[in-house]
C-alpha cells in the first residue's frame, strides 16, 4: 500500500469555512489600506540570507534558530522570508521608491516561514498582513499607522483589545540604558534561562522580550527605558502619547516592551486580547518604528514605521466573533434545480451579505436535507411543486427548528433581511 502523504508539521491547508474567514480578512484589509492611500506590495518568499542576517539581527532568535535557509546551484545562501519588512525595504531601495514621492505606504500579504514550535494559531508556514510607511519622520505617522490597526480589528468585530506602547528611543538613549540594564541582569545570571543568559552578553534588550514566566518576574524591578531617553527621544514619546490620548485610543505603557527584532527604536506596540481562543500568547498584532533599517541594507537614512499581524491567530478572533451571530446561509430544496437556479439568483442579489445554494442534481428531498444539516445551513428554503404552483415559498430555521409558510417573494426577502434569526 502506499503511504498517505500528509502536509509537513507545522503547515495546514485552509478550507472552507476557513478560508472565507480569511478573504473577509484580506477584503477588510484591502478597503481599509486603500482608503487610507496604501498600495500592495508583493516580494519575493525567498530572499538573500544576508537581507535577513542584517536587517533582523545576527543574534536574535529567529536568525540563530529559525531561518529556512538553503544554498541553491550556483551555491549562494537563500533564506525563506521569516518577516516582510526588511524584504520591503530591500525593494524600496532597489526600486528607488523614495524618488516616486515620500512617504511610500505600502501594505503586503503572504507567507512567511520560521522553524519554531506550533501551537495555537503559529505555524512554521504562517501568514501575514501588513503594513509599512517610509520617509516620515514626524510622529503623526505612527499615529496614523496605529489607528489603522485598531480600525482593522475593530471592523472585524474583535472588541476586546488593549494597546500597550512603549519607546526605545534612539540609538544614543538605547547606548545609557543598556548600561543600565546590564547592572540590573548582572545578578541574575545564575538564576534565569539559557536563552537569557546568552542574550545578557549579545544584547541585553533582548531578555525582556523573555516568554519564560519565572525569568519575567525577576524582570518586574527591571529599569525602564523611558527613563533613560534624550531630548529628542523624549519629545517624540511624549507626542505619541498625546496623540493617542486625541483619537480617543487607549493604551497601557508596558516598559518590557521592546519587541524581538533589532531594527526598532522609538515608539514600539502591540495589540493584545483576553480571548481565552489564543491563550496565554494573546499578542494580535504588532509593530513599531525602525528609523535605521533603511540605511541598515545600503539605503539613505529614512524614518519607517509599519506593522503585522498573523492570519491564522486574527482568524481565530473572527470566528469566534462570527459563532456569537446567526450565519446568514440559506439552502434551497427543490425538485427542480433549474427552477431552484433562479430562486438562488434572485436571493443573492436581494439578499445582502446572505450565502444561497441549492442542490444541482435533483437528489431526494432527504439528501437534500441531509446535505443542508452537514453543510451547516442556518435555514432552508422549501420550492418544491407545490409551492411553486401556488407561487410561494417555505422557510425553516434550523436553529430553533421554527417554520413559517404561505410567504410570496417579497415576503421571504423581507422577513430574511429583518428576521432571520427568528421566524416567530
Amino acid at each position: 500500500m502506499v503511504e498517505k502523504l500528509k502536509a509537513p508539521r507545522g503547515t495546514q491547508d485552509i478550507l472552507a469555512p476557513d478560508s472565507g474567514l480569511w478573504q473577509q480578512i484580506e477584503s477588510t484589509a484591502i478597503e481599509i489600506f486603500s482608503k487610507a492611500g496604501f498600495n500592495e506590495i508583493r516580494t519575493p518568499i525567498f530572499e538573500s540570507t544576508d537581507v535577513f542576517n542584517r536587517a533582523v539581527g545576527q543574534d536574535s532568535d529567529i536568525v540563530n534558530k529559525e531561518m529556512y535557509t538553503f544554498s541553491d546551484r550556483s551555491d549562494r545562501s537563500l533564506t525563506l522570508r521569516p518577516e516582510a519588512t526588511a524584504s520591503v525595504v530591500r525593494a524600496f531601495i532597489e526600486n528607488n521608491l523614495d524618488r516616486e514621492g515620500r512617504p511610500q505606504k505600502l501594505w503586503y500579504r503572504g507567507p512567511m516561514f520560521r522553524y519554531e514550535r506550533p501551537q495555537t494559531g503559529r505555524y512554521r508556514q504562517f501568514h501575514q498582513i501588513g503594513i509599512e510607511a517610509l520617509g516620515a519622520k514626524a510622529p503623526y505617522i505612527d499615529l496614523e499607522i496605529i489607528g489603522l490597526a485598531r480600525d482593522m480589528l475593530e471592523s472585524l468585530g474583535i472588541k476586546d483589545l488593549t494597546l500597550y506602547i512603549n519607546s526605545l528611543g534612539n540609538k544614543e538613549s538605547r547606548k545609557n540604558y543598556t548600561t543600565a540594564l546590564k547592572d540590573f541582569l548582572a545578578s541574575l545570571q545564575d538564576k534565569v534561562c539559557e536563552d537569557c543568559q546568552r542574550r545578557f552578553k549579545q544584547n541585553p534588550l533582548r531578555a525582556l522580550d523573555c516568554k519564560v514566566e519565572a525569568d519575567q518576574k525577576l524582570y518586574a524591578n527591571a529599569p525602564a527605558i523611558t527613563d533613560f531617553l534624550d531630548e529628542e527621544s523624549q519629545e517624540i514619546w511624549t507626542k505619541v502619547q498625546a496623540g493617542l490620548k486625541d483619537l480617543d485610543i487607549n493604551f497601557v505603557h508596558d516598559k518590557k516592551l521592546v519587541r524581538g527584532l533589532d531594527y526598532y527604536s522609538h515608539c514600539v506596540f502591540e495589540f493584545k486580547t483576553n480571548s481565552k481562543t489564543l491563550g496565554a500568547q494573546s499578542t494580535v498584532l504588532a509593530g513599531g518604528r525602525y528609523d535605521s533599517l533603511v540605511s541598515t541594507l545600503g539605503g539613505a537614512e529614512t524614518a519607517a514605521v509599519g506593522w503585522a499581524l498573523g492570519i491564522e491567530r486574527l482568524s481565530l478572533l473572527v470566528k469566534e466573533v462570527q459563532e456569537e451571530k446567526e450565519e446568514k446561509k440559506l439552502f434551497i430544496i427543490s425538485d427542480s434545480a433549474a427552477e431552484a437556479l433562479k430562486l438562488a439568483r434572485k436571493l443573492r442579489a436581494d439578499l445582502k451579505d446572505f450565502s444561497v445554494d441549492f442542490d444541482y442534481e435533483e437528489a431526494k428531498f432527504k439528501k437534500q436535507f441531509d446535505k443542508a444539516l452537514k453543510k451547516n445551513y442556518s435555514h432552508i428554503v422549501f420550492y418544491m411543486e407545490d409551492e411553486r404552483s401556488k407561487g410561494l415559498y417555505k422557510i425553516k430555521n434550523l436553529r430553533t427548528q421554527e417554520e413559517k409558510d404561505g410567504l410570496n417573494l417579497d415576503e421571504l426577502t423581507h422577513l430574511c433581511s429583518n428576521k432571520l434569526a427568528s421566524l416567530s
